[in-house]
């Protein structure tokens, strides 16, 4: 994989400053960035097709919010675990807090509290889920560009697993661009972060793109 050019590529474009700029403002507006993860779907898929030009113009926005709905919807999808069992823990922590001050209810409380904490182990494990799977979901939609093609489970599984040493290598430096270096935008009176995230968004995007080239490859 090539490493150093995810981190540069961005600038690479005779407009790559104004393509960020309009990147950074669309993801701060709810709904509205449903766009900038299309966007960054097209950039994976051209990464993918070996495209020189790697940053689309913005001018087709309405594609871009179509194919970060359907983002959505299929992450969505794969968060549902996590959020019945909240919502479980929500009815048990309402229970509890409703029981009256006894000897019986002390007790029925305690229990509840334990159920409670397995529950919260159980919502950080399945959270983990579409986390650890996102390059391979993300790949899958810029292949195919339906939301059938996330939730083919067999086939983001075996993609996740193809290339696990350089699936995991994506994921490791993911979180260093978005968790790490975009954060220093913040440094800038915490108005650069919005395009320093935006910039670890495109860095993913260009990852995800290179492992998919390196596992079509070894087809």
């Amino acid at each position: 994989m090539d490493i150093g050019k995810a981190f540069t590529f961005v600038t690479e474009d005779e407009n790559w400053i104004m393509k960020l700029v309009i990147g950074g403002i669309v993801m701060l507006i709810p709904i509205v960035n449903f766009a900038g993860f299309g966007y960054m779907a097209e950039v994976t898929r051209r990464v993918m097709n070996n495209d020189p030009q790697l940053l689309p113009e913005w001018g087709d926005f309405g594609k871009f919010f179509a194919d970060g709905l359907k983002l959505f919807v299929g992450f969505l999808i794969y968060s549902l675990p996590v959020i019945l069992v909240a919502c479980v823990m929500g009815g048990i922590g309402a229970a509890t807090g409703s029981m009256g001050d006894s000897a019986n209810s002390d007790t029925l409380g305690g229990a509840m509290a334990i159920v409670l904490i397995g529950l919260e182990c159980i919502v950080f494990l399945l959270a983990l889920i579409p986390a650890v799977l996102s390059p391979a979901i993300f790949a899958r939609f810029a292949e195919e560009g339906t939301i059938g093609s996330m939730l083919r489970f067999g086939d983001v599984i075996g993609f996740a697993t193809a290339n696990l040493g350089s699936y995991i290598v994506v994921l490791l430096l993911a979180g260093v661009a978005l968790y790490i270096i975009a954060p220093l935008g913040v440094i800038a009176c915490g108005v650069g972060v919005i395009f320093t995230g935006w910039w670890g968004y495109l860095v993913f995007a260009h990852l995800v793109g290179q492992l998919a080239r390196q596992n079509s490859m070894m087809v």
